[in-house]
């Protein structure tokens, strides 16, 4: 037979009851039954801002290649945007590098626009002094060297080619070992 009160959690002898700093019946924690233990801050969400300067990074490092460089340079303006707006927001703790992606990011875009013009400024400027023609001419000179008899003579044809290229060029660029001018 069973007492009364037997099974219905832990039972003090008469006069002794529940000790200081014992957990209260049903609890295993310092918080009363049914409170739950607090809610623990959210990790902070810096994937974007991270995202930003690795991919701001790598932006700048290859804003030599137009096409990578402008790709690169836009993702990491996104990132950066949607980093630092997660800063706003209380989500993440990366202020610092969501802005220099971002910043890398604009700089990226700045370098390759400058470059992208500069490159399309000297080939215009090469095929208005008769670049396309002496190119044609190049072409022109090594398909007729492929028709030699001998290795040995296609290479002494296609090494003539390059000398007459290169002093068709602005400049009259020489080959190695030749001295200028001559």
């Amino acid at each position: 037979m069973s007492t009364p009160g037997e099974g219905y959690g832990q039972q003090y002898p008469p006069g002794q009851g529940q000790q200081y700093g014992e957990p209260a019946y049903g609890g295993s924690g310092p918080n009363p039954p049914g409170w739950g233990d607090p809610a623990q801050p959210a990790k902070p969400r810096n994937g974007m801002g991270t995202a930003a300067l690795v991919f701001g990074i790598l932006a700048l490092l290859l804003c030599w290649l137009p096409a990578v460089g402008l790709l690169l340079g836009v993702v990491a303006i996104i990132f950066g945007v949607v980093g630092r707006g997660r800063v706003k927001r209380m989500a993440a703790t990366n202020r610092g590098a969501a802005t220099t992606g971002l910043v890398l990011g604009v700089l990226t875009l700045v370098v390759n626009l400058i470059i992208s013009v500069l490159f399309f400024l000297g080939l215009a400027t090469f095929l208005n002094f008769g670049g396309g023609a002496s190119i044609q001419q190049f072409q022109q000179c090594l398909s007729n060297a492929g028709n030699a008899p001998n290795p040995a003579a296609v290479q002494q044809a296609a090494d003539q080619c390059a000398q007459q290229f290169g002093q068709q060029l602005p400049g009259g660029a020489t080959q190695p070992g030749e001295p200028e001018g001559g």
